[in-house]
């Protein structure tokens, strides 16, 4: 209607601390190889594949603020089963990271931090009935930038991009999440939005080899918050 206002939302106060906890789900498709005790498997599993297989998952983002300063953690945490021709692929998947975060401007923020990224596979096969397993952790050094509307709107548009690895970790790691924030009331929103993580590591050699090159993406859907 014409003339009309949208109500405006209270900027958070600078000088105390706002925390932000947004627990969420993603409809995750994956898609590349991992090796397992020297043995490659194609990974390729739509959204409706993961949920299929999803034994347990759990996901959620925390940031807190004071000022220009502040710092963030990102937990995901899946357990999947499946089977890809003849073997029974079995992982549990976690990436857990944790972030600093300075103002840049009015607009834009730099972070920088780790993820700590464990991996427990097993591969059985059916026809010789052989199991092999292989657990993983790592570290990657994370560092990127964020950039966001006005958080005095109803509703908030941010693009969150990182980039990692760099030899410490992962060969190379990225990370590309969009998302848009609808205020239902002062203290809750609905947030929705897309997001890309590729991770390329391998280690070892031969019947030790093991290697995780899997790009994962889909919508994320959640509810933020704020205190």
């Amino acid at each position: 209607m014409a003339g009309s206002a949208t109500p405006a939302v209270a900027q958070p106060a600078p000088d105390r601390w706002n925390v932000l906890v947004a627990p969420y789900l993603m409809g995750a498709a994956m898609s590349g190889a991992t090796t397992v005790r020297g043995v490659e498997v194609d990974v390729d599993m739509s959204a409706s594949d993961v949920f299929s297989n999803l034994q347990f998952g759990a996901m959620g983002i925390v940031v807190a603020r004071k000022g220009a300063w502040g710092f963030g953690s990102d937990l995901i945490w899946m357990a999947l089963g499946t089977t890809v021709r003849d073997t029974n692929v079995d992982f549990n998947q976690g990436a857990f990271a944790f972030y600093g975060l300075r103002q840049l401007g009015p607009a834009a923020d730099v972070t920088f931090g780790l993820r700590v990224n464990t991996l427990q596979g097993e591969l059985t096969f059916k026809g010789p009935d052989v199991t092999r397993n292989q657990d993983k952790t790592w570290v990657d050094p994370i560092a990127g930038v964020i950039l966001h509307t006005s958080a005095d709107r109803r509703a908030q548009v941010r693009l969150y991009t990182e980039v990692g690895g760099f030899g410490a970790g992962s060969d190379f790691t990225w990370q590309v999440l969009p998302t848009v924030s609808v205020r239902l009331t002062q203290k809750a929103s609905l947030d929705f939005g897309y997001r890309w993580l590729d991770v390329d590591y391998a280690t070892g050699e031969g019947t030790e080899l093991f290697r995780y090159d899997v790009l994962t993406q889909g919508p994320v859907v959640g509810f933020g918050f704020r205190f």
